[in-house]
């Protein structure tokens, strides 16, 4: 068995599947941490405006990696 030097590249299909499938994980947990941050108990303050919660759940889920390792930070500080 011969070992190529120069391994091919991924083909374009690949590529775009490999893509296809970051991307699929990356929205998966973007909804799971907003939905987290939507149904986390909400302080005394929030739960007087719980709409202001909606901007928060929506910023967490886009940044949702971010957000987790800050998460871990803070609890641990």
């Amino acid at each position: 068995m011969a070992v190529q030097e120069y391994p091919r590249r991924l083909t374009q299909p690949m590529r775009r599947r490999v893509w296809l499938i970051v991307l699929v994980l990356y929205g998966a947990g973007a909804i799971a941490d907003g939905a987290y941050h939507l149904t986390v108990q909400l302080s005394p303050a929030a739960r007087a405006n719980p709409v202001a919660a909606i901007p928060v759940a929506i910023c967490a889920g886009l940044f949702w990696p971010i957000d987790i390792i800050v998460r871990r930070l803070l609890l641990f500080s």
